[in-house]
């Protein structure tokens, strides 16, 4: 199986699609950012499907740190730098040119931004799917601690049930509104496989460096030298528009080819609940884009690999936090791009020894060992048991309240903090 080494014990899953083009030679190449607790196998609908991806681009898609078939342990360090890092030194060891990014959801998002700018000779452009926040703050920050905890380390069945809820209402939103069965099925089967609380230590590794993210330094922006599309769902306010659009600003350095776009009544996870209207999106401003002529050298001719300095980028790093003692880590090892500190590194190294002691005695979920789409089992192999259906309980049913209390109280908040 193809995989490449980025740090120690670190072993990136990755595919190469070759574009279907009779100039496939010429063709640039476009890196799909798969989402927050899925993998790339969620992304093949888009390669294989209708849209002809695959007739513009080459494609290689990379699965993060523990998500899909990527061989990793949960890190004490790692932090959404490190996810960055990760995919800078892939795209240098595979020998490839610059790409142009696709960002799939927030955590995507949150990548392409460092990665256009700590990495630029990497990227060419980027499109966006939800620009989040730089961080979570007041309640919000506190509400998803809440359902980590409850997720990572639940007491009851129940609890683990109502936080993978919660985080589903906040990617997706009413069921009955935007999203059919099936991709709801898909998304929980994927966390029921892979994320039970038995995996504790895995489950944290995935969301983590998400959760706990806080705000790049201002001094990221001006590297960013891409165009961008930036396209945001518009059916919640805890993400809303213009803070979004806001913060989508910050990073626009080429106005011209620059776009940020309200898709509405959609969700935030729009790739896989309106993937039709994604690609109408993106494919006139990505053909406009490759067909400009005043660039010297025009992304649609980029096929060779650019340099690349480890050490350089070490060093930009530190520059970038203003820690000099950043450029004395090792340079060859992704592990040394982290913007944590050594207490917080502590405190993380604690909570892994704790959820590896506590998952030896925890529970498992119903379908928690069917087999993955990757197996060649099928969809119905894969998810035996209807997970969103199961979780659509009246109150005469019983069962917990915390995610409607946290989806209420989410949206409480948010909506005070418009008024002021």
């Amino acid at each position: 199986m193809p995989f490449i080494s980025v740090a120690s014990d670190v072993n990136l899953f990755y595919e190469i699609h070759l574009s279907s083009s009779p100039q496939q030679a010429t063709r640039p190449w476009l890196l799909i950012l798969h989402p927050l607790f899925l993998d790339i196998s969620f992304i093949y609908s888009y390669v294989n499907g209708p849209g002809q991806l695959l007739e513009r681009f080459n494609i290689i898609l990379i699965d993060f740190r523990s998500h899909g078939r990527t061989e990793a342990k949960a890190s004490p360090s790692c932090d959404l730098w490190t996810l960055t890092a990760d995919l800078a030194f892939a795209l240098h060891k595979l020998n490839l040119p610059p790409v142009h990014l696709f960002a799939t959801d927030a955590l995507g998002s949150e990548v392409a931004f460092r990665l256009c700018g700590l990495f630029a000779p990497l990227v060419l452009s980027v499109c966006l799917c939800t620009v989040p926040p730089s961080e979570e703050v007041g309640f919000v920050k506190t509400a998803f601690q809440a359902v980590m905890t409850s997720w990572t380390n639940p007491d009851l069945p129940e609890d683990w049930d109502a936080s993978v809820s919660a985080t589903q209402w906040w990617l997706y939103g009413p069921r009955s509104t935007y999203c059919s069965l099936d991709v709801l099925d898909a998304w929980a089967g994927a966390l029921i496989r892979r994320y039970p609380p038995c995996k504790a230590t895995h489950a944290l590794g995935s969301c983590i460096a998400y959760v706990e993210r806080e705000s790049p330094p201002s001094s990221l922006a001006p590297l960013i030298k891409v165009p961008m599309l930036a396209l945001h769902g518009d059916f919640q306010n805890i993400y809303d528009c213009p803070a979004a659009e806001r913060r989508f600003r910050e990073f626009v350095n080429i106005p011209p080819t620059s776009s940020f776009r309200i898709m509405e009544d959609t969700p935030l996870q729009m790739f896989d609940t309106f993937p039709k209207r994604v690609k109408e999106q993106y494919y006139p401003w990505i053909d406009n884009l490759l067909a400009l002529p005043t660039n010297p050298n025009p992304p649609r001719f980029a096929t060779k690999k650019q340099a690349f300095n480890l050490q350089e980028s070490l060093e930009r790093f530190a520059h970038l936090l203003g820690d000099p003692s950043v450029a004395l880590r090792d340079p060859d090892t992704s592990d040394s791009f982290h913007a944590l500190s050594d207490d917080k590194i502590s405190t993380n190294a604690e909570l892994i020894q704790t959820l590896e002691t506590n998952q030896i005695y925890k529970f498992s979920i119903a379908g928690g060992g069917a087999p993955e789409s990757w197996t060649g089992a099928s969809f119905e192999e894969q998810n035996p048991e209807r997970f969103s259906r199961r979780i659509q309980k009246t109150a005469g049913e019983g069962g917990t309240n915390m995610v409607e209390e946290i989806i209420l109280a989410i949206t409480e908040s948010t909506a005070e903090e418009d008024l002021i």
